[in-house]
């Protein structure tokens, strides 16, 4: 059975006429516009171009003006009991003035009065090197000894022109040796170096043995 469109609700079908009753009706609107209002103007409001104008004031120079320098203060008269001091005695300015040029400056020391900074050097470079006159065999520390612990500490000093020890330093070593080291090293003593016929301070590196027997 094949189903059909009903005729009132079949659109192009019916459009042609729709358009036509459309236009139809259109047309005449406008005919009766025309007819009713034929003098019908359309204003439009005409716009004002506004001009602003900026003025440019010229603004003075400004100077800046100098202070007056402050005025010294008065003196003020001291009240004592000493009868020997007259009424007259007031107070001076305490003011300092450091534009004032400087007095009384020292003269340059001279290059004899300036102290020369000791010259030390490597034991090894010397002429005559440094001589040991005197060995402080150090302590064994007891609990070492006790351990039988055995080692050695290598020390670094400076030997002065007097020939005594300054500055030890411990450079490698067991702990428990370092300070046993250290202070048999700080009592030794020394034939000073030579170098151009003058004693001279230089620094030296020797091993501290530690062996039980």
């Amino acid at each position: 059975m094949i189903r059909k469109k009903h005729a009132d609700a079949d659109l192009k079908a019916i459009y042609p006429k729709v358009l036509r009753h459309s236009t139809s009706l259109t047309l005449f609107l406008m005919v009766g516009l025309a007819i009713l209002f034929p003098d019908m103007k359309i204003d439009s409001k005409s716009t004002k171009k506004v001009i602003e104008v900026l003025k440019v004031e010229d603004i003075p120079e400004t100077h800046q003006k100098k202070r007056l320098p402050p005025l010294p203060r008065p003196s003020v008269p001291i009240e004592t009991e000493d009868k020997d001091v007259p009424d007259d005695v007031t107070i001076a300015d305490t003011e300092l003035d450091l534009d004032a040029p400087v007095v009384d400056i020292p003269p340059p020391l001279d290059k004899n009065d300036v102290e020369v900074e000791e010259e030390i050097l490597e034991f090894w470079v010397v002429e005559q090197k440094p001589e040991l006159i005197h060995r402080v065999n150090p302590v064994y520390p007891e609990m070492a000894r006790r351990a039988g612990l055995q080692g050695q500490v290598l020390v670094a000093f400076i030997v002065t022109r007097e020939g005594r020890v300054a500055e030890p330093q411990v450079l490698k070593g067991p702990e428990i040796f370092r300070a046993a080291a250290l202070e048999a090293v700080r009592q030794f003593l020394f034939k000073p170096a030579m170098q151009n016929g003058r004693a001279i301070a230089v620094r030296m590196t020797i091993p501290i043995r530690f062996r039980l027997h």
